[in-house]
């Protein structure tokens, strides 16, 4: 059966609640850019901690597609000084606009956290078409956990015929469990942090209406969190798309030649461990961005950073590394040990 909206939520949260909420509550704008080349928008939804990898994610981008004019739409709960100037700099270094909107969390307020590293944050990108109608037909949503390596100019060619978004199938085995568990109608399930969306169909369906409707319904009904809603709301009313759109890189697989985004979907993230091809380019793209350098390839060893030094020892071992391996699968078993144990 299908995970059922909440009443009481449905009730509240409708298009006369949305016209009268001011949920942005400040914007900063940086804009440069000039020419007749292409635009495209891109946004994010972020907590104060991701501007590092979201100013990487921009810089991949802007690198990789000279040819293009981009306004870049950052979405937040708050921002320091130091953050913002590293965004206007960016900016006007490769004459781009970026624009960050400061967001009031009480609306997203009571949707369900799934997992204690994930933020109410990630929910922004419900509401933001709302927003950008304003400015665009049609804009791409993307996750900070990501590079461009090859041009953008797909993304605008992509031919949406009557559906609202498009976006790639995450992987097989998550598909088919989440799909059951959501009770979806059409048996498939996608990755929701690549979506090519048109900001007027998505105002004219009320789709943020309908994903707020979910707010309020137990954790226990949802397998993730803003992407169970949104497959929820969109089933069947989407466009699938090749992967290269977003190549879902769990353990540094290899992407093809055509890819266009490679996504660091897993819980291993380039900013904390450097080992595979992949990291290493997130990390040459931090080295051109406005923020500071990573020297160390692996993280400090703290007991929140576990995780890297697992999959550290697996890269090791499946290298012919044995001796590394050990090290890395040791502080691993010490660090999750002093996790539990809170020391």
């Amino acid at each position: 059966m299908k995970v059922q909206i909440n009443e009481e939520s449905a009730k509240k949260f409708t298009r006369q609640y949305f016209e009268k909420q001011k949920i942005v509550q400040k914007i900063y704008e940086y804009k440069y850019a000039s020419g007749d080349k292409p635009m495209m928008h891109i946004a994010f939804n972020i907590d104060i901690n991701f501007f590092m990898p979201t100013g990487v994610t921009i810089t991949s981008i802007l690198e990789n597609n000279k040819d293009m004019n981009f306004t870049f739409h950052i979405f937040t709960d708050e921002a320091d000084e130091k953050d913002l100037q590293k965004v206007k700099q960016t900016a006007e270094k490769y004459k781009q606009n970026c624009i960050v909107y400061i967001m009031d969390m009480e609306p997203f307020s009571h949707f369900h956290i799934k997992h204690a590293r994930f933020k109410r944050v990630s929910f922004f990108r419900l509401y933001m078409p709302k927003v950008l109608k304003k400015v665009t037909d049609k804009f791409l949503y993307i996750d900070a956990d990501l590079i461009c390596i090859n041009s953008m100019r797909p993304f605008m060619e992509i031919d949406l015929g009557d559906k609202i978004l498009a976006a790639v199938a995450d992987l097989p085995q998550a598909c088919q469990v989440k799909s059951t568990h959501l009770g979806l109608f059409n048996g498939k399930y996608f990755n929701s942090g690549v979506l090519w969306i048109d900001a007027k169909k998505w105002d004219a369906n009320n789709i943020t209406e309908q994903c707020f409707a979910y707010q309020g319904v137990s954790e226990e009904k949802f397998t993730c969190h803003d992407q169970d809603i949104l497959n929820l709301v969109m089933d069947g009313n989407i466009k699938f798309l090749d992967n290269k759109f977003n190549h879902l890189g769990f353990d540094g697989s290899k992407a093809s030649e055509k890819c266009i985004i490679y996504h660091f979907s897993g819980r291993e993230k380039p900013w904390n461990i450097a080992l595979t091809e992949y990291n290493i380019i997130w990390r040459k793209y931090l080295t051109i961005s406005f923020w500071d350098n990573i020297d160390n390839p692996l993280p400090p060893k703290e007991p929140k950073n576990y995780y890297n030094y697992k999959q550290a020892g697996k890269f090791y071992f499946s290298h012919g590394n044995k001796l590394e391996a050990i090290k890395c699968y040791f502080w691993y078993s010490i660090l999750k040990i002093r996790l539990k144990v809170n020391v």
